[in-house]
Order: C-alpha cells, then sequence, then structure tokens
C-alpha cells in the first residue's frame, strides 16, 4: 500500500510544500497531476493574504499544476467567508481595513462598506492583513476603533516571511501592535486556527482527509487541531531536527510529495 491510498481528500499547503519561492519542487506537478486523475480530491491552502485565489492558480499553472481558483484558499478569502456566515446580514455595515488590494476586494465582496479616516474610528469591523505600507496612524484609528466596539478579524498571525534579505515582518507583527494597543484579540482565519480549515472542509464531500504542510506550527498544529490526519514534508522550512525538537508530532514523514507514491509496507 501506498501512503496515497489511505487518503481521499488532500489539503496542500504551497510555499515549501509544491514550490520553493518561485521555483517548483521537484516531482510536485506530478504527483500532484497522478492524485487527481486517479480521483483525488486536491485543495491548496495559504496563509498568505496578498494574492487573490484566482492568482494563485495562475501561479500554480505557471509552473505545470492544472488549478483553478476553485482549488484554492487564501487566509483573505477564508476571513470574508467567516464573517458572512457569522453574521446575517451585513447591508449597512463598516469596516477599517489595513491590508492590500485583494483583502480590499474580498471584503468589499461581502457587501461591507470600506471607510477610512475619521469614519474608520467607528467602523463596525477592523480587518488586519498583511500590509507592506503599515502606518502608526493605521494602528491609531485601529485601535480607537476597537475601543469604540469594533469587532476584529484577522488573515494570519504569521511572524514573518522569507524573502531576499532574510524573514522580514508579516502580517503577525502588524497584528501584534494593534491587538496591544487596543487590549483586544482577533479572530484569526490562517492556519493552524480553524476558520480556514472549516472553509476547505466545506468543499471537501469525502472522509479520509489529510493535511500535507512544510511547518510544525501551522500546518501540522492546525490540521490535527482541525481533526485531520497530517504529514510533514522536509522540502520546505522544517528540518529533521526541528521535528526532533518540537512537541508537535505529524501523523506521517516525507522528503516531498513523490514519496506519497511510494509503498509504505
Amino acid at each position: 500500500m501506498r501512503l496515497l491510498d489511505l487518503f481521499n481528500g488532500f489539503l496542500l499547503d504551497m510555499d515549501g510544500v509544491v514550490y520553493v519561492g518561485g521555483n517548483p519542487i521537484k516531482g510536485s506537478a506530478d504527483t500532484i497531476k497522478y492524485l487527481k486523475e486517479n480521483g483525488k480530491t486536491v485543495l491548496f491552502l495559504t496563509n498568505d493574504p496578498r494574492r487573490s485565489p484566482s492568482e494563485c492558480a495562475d501561479k500554480l499553472r505557471s509552473i505545470g499544476i492544472q488549478a483553478s481558483s476553485e482549488d484554492v484558499i487564501t487566509s483573505s478569502m477564508a476571513i470574508a467567508q467567516h464573517i458572512c456566515e457569522e453574521h446575517n446580514s451585513l447591508e449597512n455595515m463598516t469596516a477599517y481595513v489595513i491590508g492590500g488590494n485583494t483583502l480590499r476586494n474580498q471584503i468589499q465582496n461581502t457587501g461591507i462598506t470600506i471607510v477610512n479616516g475619521e469614519e474608520g474610528k467607528y467602523a463596525d469591523f477592523v480587518i488586519l492583513g498583511s500590509h507592506h505600507d503599515f502606518h502608526y496612524n493605521e494602528m491609531k484609528i485601529a485601535t480607537l476603533a476597537l475601543r469604540n466596539g469594533a469587532d476584529f478579524y484577522a488573515t494570519n498571525r504569521d511572524p514573518a516571511y522569507p524573502s531576499e534579505e532574510g524573514h522580514i515582518p508579516a502580517t503577525g507583527a502588524i497584528l501584534a501592535s494593534v491587538e496591544v494597543a487596543s487590549g483586544k484579540k482577533a479572530k484569526v482565519a490562517g492556519k493552524p486556527e480553524n476558520i480556514i480549515f472549516e472553509v476547505a472542509l466545506g468543499r471537501v464531500n469525502n472522509h479520509k482527509i489529510v493535511m500535507i504542510g512544510d511547518r510544525l506550527d501551522t500546518d501540522i498544529q492546525g490540521g490535527k487541531d482541525a481533526g485531520l490526519s497530517t504529514i510533514l514534508v522536509l522540502s520546505g522550512s522544517t528540518k529533521k531536527k526541528d521535528l526532533k525538537d518540537s512537541d508537535i508530532k505529524p501523523d506521517h514523514v516525507i522528503n516531498n510529495l513523490r514519496d506519497l507514491l511510494k509503498d509504505i509496507g
């Protein structure tokens, strides 16, 4: 029996599992194609709020993986869907959004009106995502809105992400500043939180689902918390030494996606 035979649905993290930066991991495209040709459901999950599902699908296709926007779940999309599900009506409601155009578009598509400046201090929601131009004034307006009773949401808590310069601040660093200033904690969509998994599981109409990722603290912990089987790949950020030193233990460990095809006895 091969590892892939144990599961019908595969939730895949992207960076570190399918590709690293702009480069595909050897064998990932062929393995994903094999899964789909053999009736397996494959969805891609990412905490990165900067790209839309269609943009993520474009990137996957550029490295030889057939995918549509329906195959991709982002943290921006997940938090927008969650807000819709939590509220019977969003008509006439407003949000102060700290983030890029992708997040803003997702929120606008819910029917919420995005407000800025003085209006932001009295918004119904504060919604936060990745933002390279984050400014003190945004932290101030968000803090005042939260202290005035706004509901607080964020795409993810990732503290940093790799770049050519090294690891640089990500959404979690911005989120921490607003949480400290306001004294409020955000409801977060991205892994390891459950919201992104709830959205994914709503699209998978079968049992025996596995989460495959390269990070213990987000992918593996999140999968376990969602009640899923988990597979750690060593093609990304986690190495064997990290696994040995961690209390978070995946159900299976493989070198890369190609190992799904190997006989496990």
